[in-house]
């Protein structure tokens, strides 16, 4: 099945990404989501494409051809990621989880164990570790390894003051996650050490939006907002000529690969970006 969903939406993608030549097509996101705080796939097998921001939450399962609201997506949302087998999203003060699918209601909305909002949140899907940052009073890094029963505050050494984006990257068995932090004029920072220190990435002067590959160890895209990628952790680095805000990419195939242009509207690619 999966397998057979996956070809569907290669050849409905096919149908974004080519248009006249090797031209790329856009298609017109939700009303008010020409810059949302965030987008992802769905770790689910017809790999809904998720956006949310101030208005809500939206998803398409046809490669943004059409979108629809989830049930009690209508409220502001500042941050998600799939994490074990569901979706988690940050309202600020409390948060919710998804099935992957996006289609049945969210769970009852429940606290943040932390006295600040959280802003952002990365973990990986089907595993259990989670982050998530903290920004009133200055900048905080939260930890959980439990799928967020339990909760540790992080020390996060060289951590910028005003994180944008936050990802997660598995790095093969018995090795820990590095967490990749968009730091806006900063730069792009990385942590190999579950956040307890950060150092910055050369060649990345500039970092507005990170993503990673669930499916490829050591695959990172950057938005500058020219798009760069790496397959290496961050040691070469490729450059798009592709400008963009917000990018996403799937966690089965990381050659499909999201974006949405710096002229608010969504584009795919098959090639990695």
């Amino acid at each position: 099945m999966r397998q057979a969903w996956f070809g569907l939406v290669a050849v409905v993608l096919a149908a974004v990404v080519v248009a006249c030549g090797a031209e790329p097509r856009p298609r017109v996101l939700p009303a008010g989501f020409a810059a949302p705080r965030f987008m992802l796939v769905s770790d689910e097998a017809q790999g809904p494409l998720l956006v949310g921001g101030d208005y809500g939450l939206r998803v398409s399962v046809d490669g943004g051809r059409t979108w629809q609201t989830p049930i009690g997506g209508d409220e502001p949302v500042l941050a998600a990621t799939a994490v074990g087998d569901s979706i988690l999203i940050s309202r600020g003060l409390t948060a919710q989880r998804y099935g992957y699918s996006l289609r049945e209601p969210a769970s009852e909305q429940f606290a943040w164990p932390f006295s600040d909002p959280v802003m952002l949140i990365a973990g990986n899907a089907r595993g259990r570790r989670i982050w998530a940052v903290t920004t009133a009073g200055g900048v905080g890094l939260q930890y959980s390894n439990d799928g967020g029963a339990y909760w540790w505050s992080m020390p996060a050494i060289g951590l910028c003051p005003r994180p944008r984006a936050l990802a997660v990257s598995p790095q093969g068995q018995g090795r820990p996650e590095r967490l990749w932090v968009a730091c806006g004029e900063r730069g792009l920072f990385v942590s190999g050490d579950l956040g307890v220190r950060f150092s910055p990435i050369e060649g990345i002067g500039r970092a507005l939006d990170v993503v990673t590959s669930r499916a490829k160890i050591g695959h990172v895209i950057v938005t500058m907002p020219r798009l760069a990628m790496t397959r290496d952790n961050g040691a070469t680095w490729e450059f798009s000529a592709f400008f963009a805000k917000r990018v996403g990419i799937d966690p089965r195939n990381p050659d499909l690969v999201f974006a949405i242009g710096e002229d608010g509207r969504l584009y795919a690619s098959l090639d990695g970006g």
